[in-house]
This record gives C-alpha cells, structure tokens and sequence, in this order.
C-alpha cells in the first residue's frame, strides 16, 4: 500500500513566554511552509508550533485547507488499523516545536481517567481528555527542572540508584549527600545556603532532579 505524502501548514500558538518575531523557530518553521494565512509580526510571541489532529489547532493539508483530522478519518492509509481504532481515528499524540523566551509555569496534568472525568464534567475550563505524558528533545541548548524532592530524598536515590550515581559523578553524589546529612536537623540562613550551592552543584552536573 503506498501512503500519500502531504504538506502540512502547521499552527503557531502564541504565549507571552515565547519568543518574539524571527528570533522565535516557531515562528520561522512556520513562515518556512508558505501560507498566506501566516506573516511573522517582529513584537508578537511564538511560543509554540503545533503538529497533529487536535482541535484548538488542527493541522492542515496546504494543497486543500482540509484539516488532518478530517484527512486520516477519510483516508485508511494515513492510520495503521490498530492505531485507528484505539484511538478513533486521531493521531495519538501532538508533536511540538517549543521556542521559550522565559521560564513556563508549572503545570499539573491529572491521569487519563481523572482527565477524562473532568473534561466530561467541565470541558470549558478542561478542554481535553487525555493525561498528556510528554517527552522533550533539545534541538537548541537549554536548560530546564523537572519536579521538586527533598534533598534528602534526593541523596537516597544518589546513594541507591547506581546509574543516577553514575550519571552526577561518585564525587558529586559523595559531596551532596554529605552536606545534606550535615544540615539535615538545621534550619540556619547559612545551612539553606549550602543546602542550595550543592544542589546547584548537582544541577550543572547536567541532572535533572
């Protein structure tokens, strides 16, 4: 069976984190697709390039302006039957390009059943169904935190978990742990400080706690 190839014209969601004009690869990836539907403004934010089924911004086939929703429920080819059916004819996940100017806000995304619960119930202020796992690829160098742990929680998995341990440097983990131990019953201006230069130290050592 040979699958149709189809240009896609991609939307761009602007957020005030994203970054502004041309200096947004958002916004250049999708001026890059030509569409008299897009023209970069150099004062507006691009935070986000979106590239799926999803109804706030569908992407679109650039010969038809037919959406690609519309596309792979009309065309058998697009979906392999497994994926089709389980997920009723949509494509089961949204690929982003993100370009960020300042630091997101945090977000909670709840599991697929409660999502679905609360987007049955409020779909206004819940808009989707789905818990959203996500996965992120650096294509630019960035610096991002995932998540918040105690620091002693943090050393017991330095000192348990052997790829962790590995992955910061025996030094690192050795030299954390200590000063965590150290400062475990203080709560002292100078012990915060030296709780927070080591998990820094941690923190350049290209781990994500």
């Amino acid at each position: 069976m040979q699958v149709p190839l189809i240009r896609l014209q991609c939307g761009a969601n602007s957020y005030e984190w994203g970054k502004k004009g041309s200096s947004s690869a958002v916004a250049r990836f999708a001026a890059a697709t030509p569409s008299a539907n897009f023209t970069i403004q150099d004062d507006k934010p691009y935070a986000e390039l979106w590239m799926g089924t999803h109804p706030s911004n569908p992407s679109k086939d650039l010969a038809t302006g037919r959406t690609l929703l519309d596309l792979v429920q009309d065309n058998q080819a697009l979906l392999a039957p497994s994926v089709a059916a389980r997920y009723d004819n949509k494509v089961p996940f949204l690929f982003k390009v993100l370009s960020v100017n300042k630091a997101l806000s945090i977000q909670a995304h709840p599991n697929k059943k409660l999502a679905e619960q609360l987007h049955a119930k409020d779909p206004k202020n819940y808009p989707d169904d789905n818990h959203k796992p996500e996965m992120a690829i650096a294509i630019t160098p960035f610096e991002g935190l995932c998540g918040f742990r105690p620091l002693d929680e943090i050393a017991h998995f330095l000192e348990s978990v052997p790829t962790l341990r590995q992955l910061v440097g025996d030094e690192n983990a050795s030299e954390f742990a200590k000063v965590v131990k150290s400062n475990k019953d203080s709560e002292s201006k100078e012990a915060v400080e030296e709780n927070k230069n080591s998990a820094e130290g941690l923190w350049r050592a290209n781990v994500v706690l």
